[in-house]
């Protein structure tokens, strides 16, 4: 929910790369990585302000992932339709970004690191309270209207929507979190990481929302790191290397929870039921 699908938007004129507009040409320079990053809706996993990259759970690990070995990390900053465009046309070498399977987002252009970052949970928030908790299948959806993001998938919702379930696409968070807010809407699924990140900016109203698992409904499932296909092997065996050691140390845990709480942010009256 990290889920983002990278299908069906249309493409966007501006590209943001390092500041520079465009796509560098980085055939065959493998002193560097080209990590890619999704122009909004991906954080906390990762950040972006005015067009550039400013951290983020999976942005620190992937420069972490390289730290004094000589090689350089570049940040590129894309709409999210215009990444999968750049990927599929080959026009990056030694790109490295985030996915799952269940995604396949780059449609075997990819190959996964070997170590998960992390599973996703997925909850829906809801000020709606009829709503049962946890929700045990799709039924308990019946008439009910989900606030979904716009392009995103959600293996498991997406084909119980039908006339007894109705998805409410958003552009964007603080649209979904209005939604709810407002009772426009019976509730907003997402990943209960970056449903927390996001609540903690939100300005409205927030004492009748609460958590509710959907579990039963979209399956928990592993996200990875997805690198070029075409890189050299050594650079993958280094990167599988330093991530299965950072997880081992405690570190991945450490930088996720600079942006995750463990629990809601005390100054915010949710209602958390699992």
């Amino acid at each position: 929910m990290f889920c983002w699908a990278l299908v069906g938007m249309m493409a966007a004129a501006g590209v943001f790369a390092d500041g520079a507009g465009t796509v560098p040409d980085v055939a065959g320079a493998e002193s560097a990585i080209h990590y890619l990053v999704v122009a909004d809706k991906t954080g906390p996993f990762q950040v972006v302000h005015e067009g550039q990259s400013h951290g983020g759970v999976i942005s620190d690990v992937v420069d972490r992932l390289v730290e004094g070995s000589g090689i350089t990390v570049h940040h590129h900053v894309f709409p999210v339709n215009r990444l999968v465009h750049e990927v599929a046309r080959g026009r990056i070498k030694n790109w490295i970004a985030f996915d799952a399977p269940v995604w396949d987002s780059f449609r075997g252009k990819g190959r996964y690191l070997m170590e998960p970052l992390f599973l996703t949970r997925h909850v829906m928030l809801t000020c709606n309270p009829a709503i049962d908790s946890p929700i045990r299948s799709v039924h308990d959806l019946s008439g009910r209207s989900v606030v979904t993001l716009r392009n995103f998938r959600y293996p498991g919702l997406e084909s119980a929507a039908d006339e007894a379930l109705r998805l409410v696409p958003a552009d964007n968070f603080r649209t979904g979190l209005e939604l709810v807010s407002l009772s426009r809407v019976d509730g907003f699924v997402e990943m209960a990481s970056r449903l927390r990140y996001h609540l903690s900016h939100f300005d409205g109203q927030r004492d009748c929302m609460r958590e509710v698992d959907i579990s039963s409904v979209v399956p928990n499932y592993p996200v990875y790191l997805v690198v070029d296909q075409d890189m050299p092997e050594d650079l993958i065996a280094l990167l599988d290397a330093r991530l299965e050691a950072l997880v081992a140390s405690g570190e991945m845990q450490r930088i996720w929870r600079r942006y995750v709480p463990l629990t809601l942010p005390s100054d915010i009256q949710v209602k958390v039921h699992d």
